[in-house]
């Protein structure tokens, strides 16, 4: 089992980073109307009770996620860590160095930590986008680059044209894709994965005992039958039987361990190998304050194992 310390240096790069990333999504109104008072507050939140990796994107309410940060933390600039992404769109080499202004002016600040590929995009070659980020990094305008959402083959690709810092991918207990491929090779190159939609869009947040209680617009991966839920735009039957399984053991592991279904979910993310960080997003300060417990969880081997089996 991984040591799982309150701070760690992220994979090899000389960022000391939180093994819990503060997700800003949400806080530019990603799940539903948020008011800023309560992004900001969330922000600050989750620095006071210890959180000092923060991860963002230009997608993010076009910028106005980047600005939130700024506003809550910019005195903290030197205190945090700051991840932030380039869209799909703006991969061509000179949209690249514009998009990384135009986030760097967002954020109030001259260089950004670890900068990303948001996602692959087969239209621009990827030697010409990994090119813009390292002109990026040669400026000091970033300090580290890496890719998201990058599978199999992408990542093989992006490893050969330079140091690959990260890469962000959604996992979880309910989708554990990536450890057929993608984790293994990250694993062997020494890449972080920084994993999101790591409590599953609220699943994984202790609230539903059926996932017939699930809200209908966050019902959006493969394990949802499309028939059933109108956010599934996949067109597949989904996995719901086996989805209600897990669910039901996760509980039945709140009962026998005291611990919540948060601190298991990311409790075992932790743990789990290559995982540099895992993030997790909240509404609000309150919400917030209770990530602590998630910073200083770490399961025993017998909870980590039936939590393997579970899923």
């Amino acid at each position: 089992m991984k040591d799982l310390t309150e701070t760690q240096k992220f994979g090899k790069t000389d960022l000391v980073t939180t093994p819990i990333v503060y997700g800003c999504m949400g806080g530019a109104g990603a799940f539903g109307a948020q008011e800023e008072s309560d992004s900001i507050d969330a922000l600050r939140a989750a620095f006071d009770v210890g959180i000092n990796f923060f991860d963002t994107a230009e997608a993010y309410g076009g910028g106005y996620s980047e600005q939130l940060l700024q506003r809550a933390l910019g005195d903290k600039r030197s205190e945090i860590v700051i991840s932030s992404k380039v869209g799909r769109e703006n991969l061509a080499p000179e949209k690249v160095i514009e998009a990384c202004e135009r986030s760097l002016e967002n954020l109030g600040t001259d260089h950004i930590d670890l900068y990303m590929l948001h996602w692959p995009n087969r239209d621009v070659p990827l030697p010409d986008s990994i090119g813009a980020l390292k002109t990026l990094k040669e400026q000091g305008k970033i300090r580290w680059y890496g890719v998201s959402n990058f599978g199999s083959k992408d990542i093989g690709e992006a490893r050969d044209l330079g140091e690959i810092s990260v890469n962000q991918l959604p996992y979880h207990l309910f989708f554990r894709a990536i450890e057929f491929e993608v984790q293994p090779k990250c694993e062997a190159a020494g890449v972080p994965i920084m994993c999101y939609s790591s409590l599953m869009q609220g699943l994984l947040a202790g609230k539903y005992k059926s996932l017939n209680d699930f809200p209908a617009d966050r019902a959006r991966t493969r394990m949802f039958d499309h028939r059933k839920w109108s956010e599934a735009v996949h067109k597949e039957d989904g996995a719901e039987e086996a989805g209600q399984e897990l669910l039901d053991a996760l509980w039945n592991l709140v009962d026998e361990t005291g611990l919540t279904m948060e601190e298991l979910a990311i409790g075992w993310l932790k743990s789990r190998p290559a995982v540099g960080g895992v993030i997790v997003g909240t509404r609000n300060g309150e919400q917030s304050r209770g990530l602590k417990k998630l910073l200083d969880v770490e399961l025993d081997t017998a909870v980590l194992q039936k939590l393997s089996e579970a899923s």
